[in-house]
């Protein structure tokens, strides 16, 4: 296993309490492999993958579990040893290049540093990478774009830059942070392509957070849905668009647009709103908003599930056939979700 994650656990200390932002998070990622991990705004996903980094801004620390890396445990690893870790062994886009990139610096300048960071190499080698790098994903001219400041790339642009810095120095994982926000819908086909034969090529695997479950119908090999900080269904993609056996993942697949010819369906919003990880709510964190909740659903916290071999859901009704039969949305039965 190339990155294992046991029983990951983050808080943060806050004055009314502790922020339980990452609970009892489990999973693996095998070379070439890329999972997915979906889920709303505040579920836990970026605050795993920084936790990953260790990239936790104060108070923020890991409370229990572990992160092990090719065998080797990240949890408590010095601040010097982990500098030497990312971007050689394991390297993250991040949400918003703009904010990503420093503005004052022309990008050539920037991925030059990040190759000789990690690599003994001359200035004129490392530029000739860079220009490589930016070839490779898809920026035209790279000779002359190399020396462009960040402001002066569009958007989809400057994405395709933090891809280059991140595959610089060829890491073994890459995890992408919403990396399609605040693009256009054919620029994002482009990114999540690019991304899909960059890993293709050098057998990397990726990581890849997003809110969106339609964004990976077709790249992720796995596919992790979060909620208030913890994991609450995981499968294949297949299981998880398929055979969902979650009322969470049932409400963020009827919140897909479905471009069916001839039919008119109102979209179904999830009703509610998250809940405070402070004060997560007695029984199932989802509960107040699922609209199949019991009086066992308020007043239990439900264990984990093994629905098949690898497919596991945090529920108390998942393997039940004839619940899943009844609520599953019909999509999940009929045709691939992708096609939504």
């Amino acid at each position: 296993m190339l990155l294992s994650v046991r029983n990951l656990c983050t808080d943060f200390p806050v004055k009314r309490g502790t922020v339980h932002a990452v609970e009892d998070v489990s999973f693996g990622v095998d070379a070439g492999e890329i999972l997915a991990i979906v889920g709303e705004s505040g579920s836990g996903k970026s605050v795993t993958s920084l936790s990953i980094m260790g990239l936790l801004a104060e108070p923020g620390h890991v409370a229990a579990g572990e992160v092990e890396l090719e065998g080797k445990n990240l949890v408590g690893l010095p601040e010097k040893e982990y500098r030497q870790l990312r971007g050689n062994d394991m390297a993250m886009i991040f949400q918003e290049p703009m904010t990503s990139l420093n503005p004052v610096y022309r990008i050539g300048n920037q991925i030059v540093e990040a190759i000789r960071t990690h690599e003994k190499v001359g200035k004129k080698e490392a530029r000739e990478r860079a220009i490589d790098l930016l070839r490779k994903v898809g920026i035209p001219s790279p000779e002359k774009r190399i020396d462009d400041y960040p402001h002066q790339m569009s958007g989809g642009m400057r994405q395709r830059v933090m891809i280059a810095m991140a595959l610089a120095c060829d890491p073994d994982i890459l995890i992408a942070d919403e990396p399609t926000t605040a693009l256009d819908v054919t620029i994002q086909a482009q990114i999540i392509e690019l991304m899909k034969e960059m890993q293709q090529k050098n057998g990397n695997a990726i990581i890849m957070i997003t809110h969106d479950l339609g964004v990976v119908a077709d790249v992720a090999d796995k596919i992790m849905v979060m909620y208030a900080g913890a994991p609450v269904e995981m499968g294949t993609a297949d299981e998880i668009f398929y055979q969902p056996h979650h009322p969470y993942t049932w409400g963020l697949m009827n919140s897909i647009p479905k471009a069916e010819v001839g039919e008119k369906r109102p979209l179904t919003p999830i009703e509610g709103n998250p809940p405070s990880l402070v004060n997560v709510p007695a029984g199932c964190s989802f509960a107040p908003r699922c609209p199949y909740a019991t009086d066992k659903c308020r007043a239990e916290a439900p264990e984990r599930v093994e629905v098949s071999e690898g497919h596991f859901a945090r529920c108390h009704y998942a393997g039940d056939e004839s619940f899943v039969a009844a609520h599953a949305p019909e999509n999940s039965r009929n045709q691939k979700g992708a096609e939504a």
